[in-house]
């Protein structure tokens, strides 16, 4: 049966536990921390800064529903799917 690697200074992994653990961390590692959220000014009005327009619910519905549902929007991997489920 083969070995696997479990990183430098380490044995090599012969147990299948060994394995599943060496292999878990090494294809699920957790994801980047996010960065520090930008806390806007929205108390003034910024010169050649584009106004917000309303938006209404058949145009998120729109949006939505015209995403490929096996995909993630952003780093929350949270899936088309979901969203429309929600």
């Amino acid at each position: 049966m083969l070995a696997l690697n479990q990183g430098p200074n380490t044995t090599l992994a012969m147990l299948y536990q060994e394995k599943y653990n060496t292999l878990c961390n090494t294809l699920y590692q957790p994801p980047l921390p996010l960065p520090d959220p930008i806390e806007p000014d929205l108390s003034k009005q910024e010169p050649n800064k584009l106004l917000f327009q309303n938006i209404i619910e058949t145009e998120v519905h729109k949006a939505l529903f015209s995403t490929n549902s096996n995909t993630s929007p952003r780093p929350s991997q949270i899936s088309y799917t979901m969203l429309k489920w929600a």
